[in-house]
């Protein structure tokens, strides 16, 4: 009789165990986490050509939200935790075409962008949002902007603002 109440008691508390490690689980994915994850082996005209949900992303995002000291809600200006350099993530990976990106919340994509060099010499018209930086070992810029494309404009999500808000790094509304 011992035994099985026993083994009645380390079921219940595997049984227990099992239930709160799926529920700290969801809690975590509660917060929509705002990340940019680069294109794998893509050029910025390849990755417009295809949809957001088949672009190959790298595994490891290139910038999160914990990197992020505040966003500029307004402007769409963001602004870098000290210690921290987009400079030199990107230093190799803009190459005079850009580099694509995409957004994304949570793990929903928001949509594609391109890191995109002031020293390129290469013209696009490009109808994705931007990023332009010279992208150079050393810079001490903190600061960067999220222009519009031609067209369209997906900066205004209102998943990212969400997400961004409830992070506390949304400034100027």
């Amino acid at each position: 009789m011992r035994s099985s109440k026993i083994k009645l008691f380390v079921i219940l508390n595997v049984i227990l165990f099992l239930i709160v490690g799926c529920n700290n689980g969801n809690k975590e994915r509660a917060v929509n986490e705002f990340s940019i994850y680069l294109v794998k082996d893509l050029s910025t005209t390849e990755a417009m050509s295809k949809k957001l949900d088949d672009l190959p992303l790298e595994t490891i995002p290139v910038l999160t939200d914990k990197e992020i000291r505040t966003y500029n809600w307004t402007e769409h200006e963001f602004t870098m935790k000290e210690g921290i350099s987009l400079e030199e993530k990107l230093e190799v990976k803009v190459p005079a075409g850009g580099k694509p990106f995409v957004v994304v919340v949570g793990n929903e994509r928001i949509y594609l962008g391109t890191f995109w060099s002031h020293l390129s010499s290469q013209f696009l018209d490009l109808d994705i949002p931007r990023i332009s930086s010279n992208w150079l070992k050393g810079s001490d810029n903190d600061m960067y902007k999220i222009r519009s494309g031609k067209i369209q404009d997906p900066r205004d999500d209102t998943k990212i603002f969400g997400a961004l808000k409830g992070l506390g790094k949304v400034i100027n509304l």
